[in-house]
């Protein structure tokens, strides 16, 4: 109890010099402080009112907090401080842009706060779940499958290995998605079916020490498929904080845990990462010389970081608006290309582009170049806004409470594969309502496809495969 109180205090901190030393216009510093105080109460009704562990909501209030208050706050002080009006994006600074972006955030948060408490008041009944009793043989077969993955993409991953980022791929996006995003990462499943095995296992069989061995080659085939240099960080950090949350759970079991993690993980330990990956000096020189990375604190600052491209969703947002003044809304064009991501472009010639694009494009025409950088994010609430205005900012929060409603009520549940599914989701929603939708939709569906689809077609395969080999009663 006091532990969660003590974390409550420490948004103060964060906040009030915010609010005391940025050079913001007044009636912005108001509406940061009204989207401040709605997540202060969704905070403290997460900690000490909901019962039920749902990570997922950790990681909307952390989201919110960084990229809604925290970021644009020092980004408009930054434009104030230089007499220079171009924002991070090249977007030109308009006070009226700043208070509509408030306002529709403070909407889009209030009707999902309220949307999330009514489902979540809904009674639920968990289904019982019965572990099958041929796993270990699941576990076998299935790690079969993994090696031979693993053969056949030994030429890809060693493209991925030394000229990963020199590279550009002949394949199309649709199959790199199912390449990268299903097909590599099958072992992610297996290796969660193996710990759930060894942790559940009662009597330590035979079986149990073949897992053993299976499960340590399964780590060696995830970490040489998914790492660093193959794999982007905001798609890694899902996956082995999921792995990690199966073999201890009391890392993270609560929601205080969750929320206390995120919080000081997005504050101070990936900025701090960013300023390394960003210095210019390589591990081994910082090794030897340690006195660089305090160097590179003193002089760019953690708090430096939360004014890149990074941290632009809240800005972007303000141009999907300005756009939309302009050129008027897109009336479910724009979200079909992310709910049909699926389709790709040889089949669907004018498949819309994400929005991030679309709105890169729509910043580089306006006030940038020809060497203007267009992919950028563009946030899950400005999805809503550009395909249907206000109402799209309501359905949208509506949906996404819906959303981790069904997530809640997964985590919560006793069936291994939709507990990883729902943690995965969590750790990956800042990803998610950092955007741009389509990326983000596609990434966790795909992985919904590995972790959900896949297995049960496995299973239900393999019971018919059964049924066909036993005999008949009847013809003996």
């Amino acid at each position: 109890m006091r532990g969660r109180a003590l974390f409550l205090l420490v948004y103060f901190p964060v906040f009030l010099p915010l609010l005391i030393f940025t050079q913001v216009p007044l009636v912005l510093k108001i509406l940061f402080t009204l989207n401040f105080a709605v997540l202060f109460i969704m905070s403290a009704v997460y900690l000490f009112k909901d019962k039920r562990y749902a990570p997922i909501l950790a990681a909307f209030i952390v989201f919110n907090f960084l990229f809604f208050i925290m970021a644009p706050m020092l980004q408009i002080h930054d434009v104030f401080a230089s007499d220079n009006l171009k924002m991070i994006t090249k977007l030109v600074y308009k006070e009226h842009l700043m208070v509509k972006t408030n306002i529709f955030i403070l909407i889009f948060n209030v009707v999902f706060f309220v949307a999330y408490q009514y489902f979540l008041s809904k009674k639920i009944t968990f289904k019982a779940y019965q572990p099958d009793k041929y796993l270990p043989v699941h576990i076998f077969i299935l790690f079969g499958v993994c090696i031979l993955i693993l053969v056949l993409n030994l030429e890809y991953l060693q493209t991925e290995y030394f000229e990963h980022n020199y590279v550009v791929s002949d394949l199309s996006k649709s199959a790199l998605l199912v390449k990268e995003k299903i097909i590599l990462m099958i072992p992610f499943p297996v290796l969660l079916l193996s710990i759930y095995y060894l942790k559940n296992c009662k009597k330590k069989s035979y079986n149990y020490y073949i897992i053993i061995v299976l499960s340590v080659l399964l780590v060696i085939v995830l970490l040489a498929i998914k790492n660093p240099l193959t794999e982007k960080r905001n798609a890694l950090g899902p996956i082995y904080l999921t792995i990690m949350f199966f073999i201890v759970p009391k890392l993270l079991n609560t929601n205080f845990k969750v929320l206390m993690f995120l919080f000081f993980s997005m504050i101070l330990i990936f900025p701090t990462i960013s300023l390394i990956t960003h210095s210019g000096y390589s591990l081994e020189r910082l090794a030897k010389k340690p006195e660089l990375l305090l160097d590179q604190l003193k002089n760019h600052g953690i708090v430096n970081t939360f004014t890149t491209l990074n941290y632009d969703a809240f800005i972007n947002f303000a141009a999907t608006i300005e756009y939309a003044e302009g050129d008027g809304l897109t009336y479910g064009e724009q979200l079909s290309g992310g709910v049909f991501f699926f389709v790709p472009r040889k089949i669907w010639t004018n498949k819309p582009i994400s929005s991030g694009e679309f709105v890169g494009e729509y910043l580089k025409r306006e006030y940038g170049n020809s060497k203007s950088f267009t992919n950028l994010s563009n946030p899950y609430v400005s999805e809503g806004y550009i395909n249907f205005g206000l109402f799209g900012v309501i359905i949208f929060a509506i949906l996404l409470a819906y959303g981790f409603h069904l997530m809640v009520v997964w985590i919560n549940g006793f069936n291994p594969l939709k507990i990883a599914a729902a943690f995965y989701a969590s750790m990956h929603m800042i990803f998610f309502l950092r955007g741009d939708f389509t990326n983000g939709f596609a990434f966790l569906m795909a992985t919904f496809l590995v972790l959900l689809v896949f297995p049960n077609l496995y299973f239900k395969f393999f019971k018919a495969s059964l049924k066909k080999t036993k005999p008949d009663a009847k013809s003996i």
